[in-house]
Order: structure tokens, then sequence, then C-alpha cells
């Protein structure tokens, strides 16, 4: 009496053989056959120790099975060897399990679909056990040679054997194969195959695949911060502002970081006044705290888009709490841009008086000198001109401007002219 060989299978669910141990190239028009029938004592003892294992006596089965093992036919052997196995795999001993696969598949008896189907089970224990290059050698050989039609989560196996051992440029095309081959692609293989092409640095790639994530589950945030994270190694930052823009609509930016790094892009992309409104309305709905980082944030913006009224309002906000001279200096240098010579020179003398300028220092003299200057207060020029002469940044345009303060102080005599310094 013949056993039905597929009465109970292995489903591990894992992935990832060693070709060495397995028989000849399939020939699937002439195809393997059984190689004789199991007796009724082969038949029992085998029925038995199934039962067995039903009944999770796993270790019962094993030395039942072990006991059958030296006699019988080769047809015999083998599906003892595979029971063994299997009894080995429900225990988790997947390196016990591997080894008694390994022998039923080197009798040569089986015939061809279950050969195929446990040298694909076996390929999977190989990975299973962590013995990768045995598991992917013998998944590369049953897709090779396998009379079954070849299944789409077999190429998924192979991938992420290939994964665990870096070979992505040899996972990739498993990936694809796995996807052409399914009218249903899964969420999870889609993530396998970014993964992939983010480790090679394929970073289109990897758009498109966030893209067809992102028509997938729409409402999964995370893709939408990885396509706008894509297109900003692509350097393409109109995209990356497009897709974050996308995503905020949708509520999926909730932290400070995401919400300051879109302000960024729209700065990058010279968007200054979708930045400034961006910002602001975040700070307004309690988004991000409106600290001295982020209203200062704003006033850039506002500065940037040449919004006067707005960064003045935010700036004089600033300074008037703040113990640098940084946002006089700002203020200053905005009614300055402006021809506020008066407003200007006020702000940038408070930006002095108050300190704390960083490297502002010499640019803030320099603002002031011509402050001076236009307002013709030629001697405090001159003296803010001189202080701004000590700072490297500024020292070439501080020495031009002395020299036109001196000669306009004294009428543009060429003799003014001539005693100035080369500075």
């Amino acid at each position: 009496m013949s056993l039905n060989f597929f009465k109970v299978m292995v489903t591990l669910g894992l992935v990832g053989l060693s070709p060495t141990v397995l028989g000849q190239s399939a020939d699937c028009a002439n195809p393997r056959k059984a190689d004789g029938a199991m007796s009724e004592t082969y038949y029992r003892g085998v029925e038995q120790a199934m039962d067995l294992m039903s009944k999770s006596k796993n270790q019962e089965a094993i030395d039942r099975l072990s006991k059958m093992v030296d006699g019988g036919s080769e047809y015999e052997k083998a599906i003892i060897y595979y029971n063994l196995g299997f009894a080995y795999s429900s225990k988790n001993d997947y390196g016990n399990a591997a080894k008694n696969f390994e022998k039923a598949l080197a009798l040569n008896a089986m015939p061809q679909q279950q050969y195929d189907q446990l040298m694909f089970n076996l390929g999977q224990l190989y990975v299973a056990d962590k013995q990768y290059d045995a598991g992917i050698r013998t998944l590369e050989r049953y897709i090779a040679e396998s009379c079954t039609p070849v299944t789409a989560d077999t190429h998924i196996f192979l991938a992420q054997a290939y994964l665990e051992q870096k070979r992505f440029k040899d996972a990739l095309p498993q990936v694809d194969l796995a996807i052409a081959k399914s009218k249903q692609v899964k969420e999870s293989w889609l993530q396998l195959k970014l993964a992939i092409n983010y480790e090679l640095k394929n970073y289109r790639a990897c758009a498109d695949v966030l893209l067809k994530l992102i028509t997938m589950v729409p409402a999964k945030a995370d893709y939408w911060k990885q396509l706008s994270g894509m297109f900003s190694e692509l350097k393409d930052d109109a995209g990356a502002v497009a897709v974050l823009s996308l995503a905020d609509r949708q509520g999926f930016l909730t932290t400070p970081n995401e919400i300051r790094n879109l302000y960024n892009i729209y700065m990058m992309v010279d968007l200054p006044y979708k930045a400034g409104n961006f910002l602001q309305d975040a700070i307004d709905k309690n988004r991000v705290p409106g600290d001295e980082k982020n209203l200062n944030s704003v006033a850039d913006a506002w500065i940037n888009a040449r919004e006067s009224a707005k960064a003045e309002v935010v700036l004089k906000k600033l300074a008037a709490t703040s113990d640098k001279g940084e946002y006089y200096f700002k203020l200053g240098a905005m009614y300055g841009d402006d021809e506020r010579w008066k407003e200007s020179r006020e702000m940038l003398e408070k930006a002095v008086a108050k300190g704390s300028l960083g490297n502002k220092a010499g640019e803030t003299y320099l603002r002031l000198a011509v402050a001076d200057y236009s307002l013709k207060d030629y001697k405090n020029a001159e003296a803010a001109a001189n202080k701004a002469l000590g700072y490297d940044n500024v020292r070439n345009q501080a020495s031009q401007w002395l020299r036109q303060i001196r000669m306009d102080a004294n009428g543009g005599g060429a003799a003014a002219a001539a005693a100035e310094p080369a500075g």
C-alpha cells in the first residue's frame, strides 16, 4: 500500500540547500516515479508515528521511526527519513530536520512532485538554521530544476536569504520575479524591494516603490516621509516639499522635527513666504513651541520674503526678551535695506549695546557706518567704519566706505583721498 506523502506537509513560513546532497537534474518530460511501494508493516509504523506527532509527542515519534530506518526498501527509507525530518522540525530542531531531509532526497526514490516539495522545504530549513549559503544554493537549484511551478513566495524566500548575506544585487531580481508572477502584490514584498534598493543606493527606484506603497496604503504616514527623503537624496527639493506638503495636509507631520523639516525645505526651494506662514501657523496651533529658535526662523522667512512688517513684529518681540543683540541687528539690517536710515541706526546701536553678536559684529559696525553716512553724520560714520576694519570678514568693504566717508567729510577733496591709508 502506498503512503500519501502529502498527508502531512511542512509549512514553516521561513526562508532560504546544498545541491551536493541532491540527485540528478530533473527531466520533467520523464519525471521521477516512486521507487516501489510501502509494505503494510512500514505503512502502519509511519501512521503510528504521524499519530504521535499530531499529539505533539515528537520525541516518541522520532524513537519509533529511528528503529525502522535500517530496514526496508529505498522508497520506505526515504519516507522514514522524511517523517523523521518532519518530527525534528516540529521540535524546532532544524539542524537534525535538515539532515534527515537530505537523506530522504539522496535516496532519489520519491516521485517528482514530492521530491520537488521536499527540496524546497530543505532550503527553508537551512535558512531557518542560519545555514544561509546552503539554503541559497538549494533554493537556486529548486527554482532551476523543479518540475512544479515555482511560486512567487519562493522567489521572496530566496530574496530574503540573499538579503541576510547582503547579496543585494542578487536579491532584487527575485523580488521582481515574485511581483511579476502575482496578481496581488503584497505590501511586504514592496517593503523588501524598497530595502534592497536603498542598500544599493538606487534612490530613484526607492521613490518609485514608495509611490506604489502610497497608492496601496495611502494612510501610512511613514511612506510619505520616506518618499520626501528619497527626493531629498535625489536633490529634488521641489519634489520633497510637494510630498511633505501633501503629507501635512493629511495630518501625517506630527513631531516638531518633522514640521521644521518641511520649513527648511520650503526655505531651500526659495519659498520663504510659505515657510513663514507654515511655521507661524504651527506655532499658533501649538504644534511646535513658540520659542526663540522657532520665532527666529519665522523672522528669517519673512525677511527673505521681503515681508518687512511681519518680520518687524517678530524681531521686536525677540529683541525685547533675548540677551543677544542679534535681533536688533536683523532689524537694523532690514531697515537699512529699506533705506530707513534713522531707524536702522537706532536698532544697530542697540545691537552694539546689547552685544553677543557673534560673527555679525563686524557687519553691525559696517552697517552702522553706512547708516550714519547716509544721515551725513560723517564723524560717527568714520568711527563705526574704523571699528569695522577690525573684522576680517568686512575689512575690505570697511576700507572702501572709510575712504568715501572721509572724502565726503572733506568736501570730496583730492588731498583727502590721497591721504587715505590703504587699509
